[in-house]
């Protein structure tokens, strides 16, 4: 399994573009954040030959998979399907004041 160092991704998937100054400090704190996939060995990150493929793609201008995909039931959403457990909970509390 081939592995690459940041500074041969940043040559692979980011050829110096003059608005980027630094494209190795640029992957690591895409890296650091969890925006881009890597695994750490140490302090030195790395790459391996399908992250990078992943990361190719996402810099692509193509049209792009979504992560999430489409609900197919045909039943009505409710607006507390997008929220949190607390705020569900704190809807509930007030509708039951309502009521009482």
């Amino acid at each position: 399994m081939k592995t690459y160092s940041l500074a041969e991704v940043a040559e692979i998937a980011l050829p110096k573009p003059p608005e980027l100054k630094d494209p190795e400090r640029w992957l690591r704190r895409h890296l650091n954040d969890g925006r881009i996939k890597g695994y750490r060995v140490g302090r030195i990150w790395r790459m391996r030959q399908e992250q990078l493929d992943w990361l190719l793609d996402r810099l692509s201008n193509g049209v792009q998979e979504s992560d999430v995909e489409p609900s197919t039931s045909a039943g009505p959403v409710s607006i507390l399907s997008g929220m949190s457990e607390r705020a569900r909970a704190r809807i509930q509390r007030q509708s039951d004041r309502r009521l009482a």
